[in-house]
């Protein structure tokens, strides 16, 4: 029997394409799809969620974000007959695939996310911080050195709380 994607670290796009096959066809939106598929060589199931962007800024290249979501199958019963919610980043509290046709798919674990999604002082802390360097207009290579230190300072002491 092949080795389990959940076995590896990296996943290749093409190996990914070869390996996988649609089971059903769950929601699609003009930007985003769900779609349950099905590894060939193992047999395990995933829910397919692909979020297509329009990067305007960039000439109007179409970027895809593509995510893999391991299901038992008592959960691919339950979606199927619509008992269980999938949708994307609702539903998608364990490691899953991420990745693209360009970038190789990678597993990500949301639980090691903050516990507050919405909680981004540490997003502002560093803004500020960014603003202080811009203002003092010193941009050689030991005044990023410090910057960079007192954000690795910063993030180390949140760490130890």
């Amino acid at each position: 029997m092949s080795t389990s994607l959940r076995a590896k670290k990296v996943i290749m796009s093409e190996e990914l394409e070869e390996r996988l096959e649609n089971v059903q066809e769950l929601r699609k939106e003009e930007y985003e799809t769900y779609v349950l598929v099905k590894d060939r060589t193992t047999g395990e199931h995933y829910v397919r969620y692909t979020q297509r962007h329009l990067n305007i800024m960039e000439g109007g290249v179409e970027d895809v974000f593509d995510h893999l979501l391991p299901v038992s199958t008592d959960d691919v019963l339950a979606i199927v007959f619509g008992e269980q919610d999938y949708t994307y980043p609702t539903e998608w509290k364990q490691k899953y695939l991420r990745g693209s046709n360009v970038d190789p798919y990678v597993w990500f674990d949301p639980t090691d996310l903050p516990a507050d999604p919405n909680d981004d002082s540490l997003g502002k802390e560093i803004y500020g911080m960014l603003e202080t360097f811009k203002a003092k207009k010193n941009f050689d290579d030991q005044a990023i050195a410090k910057l960079f230190k007192q954000i690795d300072d910063m993030l180390e002491n949140k760490d130890k709380k």
